[in-house]
C-alpha cells in the first residue's frame, strides 16, 4: 500500500520540522516549504493526500493561497495558526479548508486530527473513479489519469469532462452542457463551451488541433470517444 504524503506550508522552520518528524513516526511521506510561491510548485511536483497550512506566511496569505490550490488539488487542507477569531477561522473553511488547529497545537491531536481526514479521503476515493478504456476519471481529486499521468483540470473543464464521460461515446449538445456547468441564469454565452473544450484538449489530446478523444459533431455537439485503441498521452 502507498503510504501517504503530506506537505506542510509554514514560514517557521521550527513547525515545519516538528510536524515533520510526527508525520514520519506516523509512517507519512512529508515536505515542506516556506512560502506561498515554493508550496505551489511543490504542489504540482509532490501531489500531497494532505496539506498542513499555516493562515500566516510571510508576505502572504495563506488562505488565498488555500483558494488559489483549490483549481489544482481537493486534498485536505488543514491550517494550523496562531490566531484564533472566529472571523479567521470561519474564512478559512469558507475558502477551502477542512480543518482548524491553533498553537501552540498538542501534535497527538494534529496527527489524529490528519488520519481521520486521510481515512475520509481513502473511502471517498474508491467510491469516486470512473474507469474508461483509455482514462480514468478521479471526481475526488477533480483530474483524469491517462496511463502514468494525473492530470489536474479546472473545475468547469472536469465538469465538461465528466458529463461526458458519464454519456461516452454518445452525442453531447452545446447546450446541454452549457445548461449543465453555467446554469440557466447565467450572462455568459454558449461559445463558452467551446473555448473550454479548446482548453481541455490540450490538456488531454496527444495532438489537440486533431482530437481523438473529444470530437466535434458538427450541427449537433461533442462526443467522448474511449477505447482501448487510443494512445496514451506521452
Amino acid at each position: 500500500m502507498d503510504k501517504h504524503k503530506i506537505m506542510i506550508v509554514d514560514d517557521d522552520p521550527h513547525i515545519c520540522e516538528i510536524v515533520q518528524v510526527y508525520c514520519e513516526g506516523e509512517g507519512f511521506i512529508s515536505s515542506y516549504s516556506h512560502s506561498g510561491s515554493e508550496a505551489m510548485k511543490l504542489l504540482e511536483s509532490f501531489k500531497p493526500d494532505l496539506i498542513v497550512l499555516d493562515v500566516l506566511l510571510a508576505n502572504e496569505n495563506g488562505i488565498d493561497w488555500c483558494l488559489n490550490a483549490r483549481s489544482y488539488t481537493n486534498a485536505p487542507i488543514l491550517f494550523l495558526s496562531s490566531l484564533e477569531e472566529d472571523e479567521v477561522k470561519i474564512n478559512a473553511l469558507s475558502y477551502g479548508g477542512d480543518d482548524y488547529v491553533t498553537k501552540p497545537f498538542s501534535p497527538g491531536v494534529l496527527m489524529a486530527k490528519i488520519k481521520a481526514h486521510l481515512r475520509r479521503v481513502s473511502t471517498g476515493k474508491r467510491e469516486q473513479l470512473l474507469e474508461l478504456p483509455g482514462l480514468t476519471l478521479d471526481f475526488y481529486a477533480q483530474s483524469v489519469i491517462m496511463g502514468s499521468e494525473t492530470i489536474f483540470l479546472s473545475k468547469k473543464e472536469f465538469g465538461l469532462l465528466s458529463y461526458m464521460a458519464q454519456n461516452v461515446n454518445c452525442i453531447v449538445s452545446v447546450d446541454a452542457l452549457f445548461q449543465l456547468i453555467w446554469g440557466t441564469e447565467s450572462l455568459e454565452d454558449t461559445r463558452t463551451v467551446a473555448v473550454h473544450i479548446s482548453n481541455l484538449r490540450k490538456k488531454i489530446e496527444a495532438v489537440p488541433a486533431d482530437p481523438e478523444r473529444i470530437v466535434t459533431i458538427r450541427g449537433a455537439g461533442y462526443m467522448l470517444v474511449a477505447g482501448s485503441e487510443l494512445p496514451t498521452r506521452i
